[in-house]
């Protein structure tokens, strides 16, 4: 088999195969014995059947399957023995006649293949603004409303509140007597659920402990939301004798320093100045990871656009139509090549030359597992934690990675990540400090500019 390859354009190259009959004949007559013996015809026993009946049912689907395997093998073997960087996998020439397999014992194979371009960046030459969120007091300040609004002391009343929520014990009752082996359960119970005012009048202002008959279909409206508190196995439009066991209710915590350690625990915040700067700080940390992600699209924006090599596009518009399984046209390809196909291929080969030069960009196996166990337990310190913990831990975590489609998710997140953080090391980034508010407005005015 004679090999030649030649150079067709920028980026591109022509691999001709010459393959005469020797070169596939012992491939063939493996392939044509093959069929041989899974021959079942009349008159012949299985594996009997004469040779030549074989080829000439066979012989020239045996013919393109020798071919086929020969050729992929030796295409192969050239691509790894001249270390050939492939945009994708070759195509057949557009320009190749086809041969006649039942007439042509040599022939001649062409392909094209498509070049990675050698790509060298200067990310200490670009340079990028970008937003530098800042949290006002104003901002802060509704925080900190919401962080007490979502972290209520629960006390311990001593009589029912209107907003309370009760533990209650409920026994069926019939003419104000508890049934004999009727309906018994305990249960939580929230104010908020009643809506009749008398039922709710009779609750507020008991004491903890008080035992009177109670109907929760009249309380709440109906049978059929008496039996979502009571269960379905309720006689839901029963009277029932209640009995309070507890009633709790939320109230605004102070700002002091035992919920300044609720919410910033170890950090031994004692004044209320700190405790604003903790939370502002903590904002700005989440301004952050959300500017970040608008920054590393304006970065890949940048280097797409900066970072000049050719590519050979009529092959690749003809290799993304093969690969896209009939699912993409060619007229698709055409009208969003520049904008979507090209795009996304120019900075997967700005993103191939970077991370070949800074290897500390892949992504490691223990990394990913710190990753992923930071995702499913975000509020947890690994380090801390006693044997049989982390055991349990380690344990959820290999189950995840087993998962191949949420692990690669994950893979590729913590690959923009590192990426991300790289870009804003390495390029001139220039930060304008602006307000929330205002950056969200300039991201609606840019996306309306498109």
């Amino acid at each position: 088999m004679n090999i030649v390859q030649t150079e067709k354009g920028e980026n591109l190259i022509s691999i001709k195969m010459s393959v005469t009959k020797e070169d596939y004949a012992k491939r063939l007559d493996e392939i044509l014995r093959g069929l041989r013996q899974k021959a079942n015809m009349p008159g012949f026993r299985p594996g009997m059947v004469p040779m030549g009946m074989i080829k000439k049912m066979y012989g020239t689907q045996a013919k393109m399957e020798a071919l086929n395997d020969i050729v992929s093998e030796n295409l192969n073997k050239h691509i790894t023995d001249n270390n050939l960087n492939l945009l994708g996998y070759p195509l057949n020439d557009p320009d190749q006649q086809p041969a006649d397999l039942d007439k042509q014992d040599d022939m001649d194979f062409c392909f094209e293949a498509a070049i990675r371009p050698e790509v060298k960046v200067d990310l200490a030459s670009m340079e990028i603004e970008a937003a530098k969120v800042l949290a006002s007091e104003e901002e802060v300040n509704k925080t900190i409303d919401t962080i007490i609004e979502r972290n209520p002391n629960i006390v311990h009343a001593e009589t029912v509140g209107e907003n309370d929520k009760l533990e209650l014990k409920v026994c069926e009752a019939e003419d104000g007597k508890e049934v004999e082996n009727g309906f018994k359960k305990s249960l939580f119970f929230h104010m908020d659920q009643i809506k009749d005012q008398a039922s709710k009048d009779m609750l507020i202002g008991k004491e903890v402990g008080a035992e009177f008959i109670f109907n929760f279909a009249k309380a709440l409206g109906s049978d059929e939301a008496a039996a979502k508190v009571l269960g379905e196995d309720a006689p839901a439009d029963s009277d029932f004798n209640i009995i309070i066991d507890d009633a709790t209710r939320e109230e605004k915590p102070e700002l002091n320093e035992e919920f300044f350690e609720k919410v910033f625990p170890g950090k031994g915040i004692k004044e209320l100045d700190a405790f604003k700067a903790a939370v502002k700080e903590e904002m700005e940390k989440q301004y952050v990871n959300e500017t970040d992600q608008i920054l590393f699209n304006q970065m890949i924006e940048k280097l797409v656009s900066d970072v000049k090599f050719n590519l050979p596009d009529a092959f690749l518009k003809r290799w993304i139509v093969e690969n896209g399984q009939n699912n993409i046209t060619a007229e698709d390809v055409e009208a969003n090549y520049e904008s979507n196909y090209a795009k996304g291929l120019r900075w997967q080969i700005i993103e191939d030359a970077i991370v070949k030069d800074n290897m500390e960009l892949v992504v490691k196996d223990e990394e990913l597992r710190a990753f992923v166990l930071k995702q499913i337990f975000p509020g947890i310190d690994y380090a801390t934690l006693d044997d049989e913990m982390k055991g349990r831990l380690d344990s959820i975590v290999n189950n995840m990675m087993k998962e191949e489609e949420q692990i690669n998710n994950a893979k590729n997140q913590l690959a923009d990540i590192k990426m991300t953080q790289f870009l804003k090391e390495h390029m001139k980034v220039t930060y304008k400090e602006t307000t929330y508010e205002d950056y969200i407005e300039s991201l609606k005015k840019a996306n309306e500019a498109k």
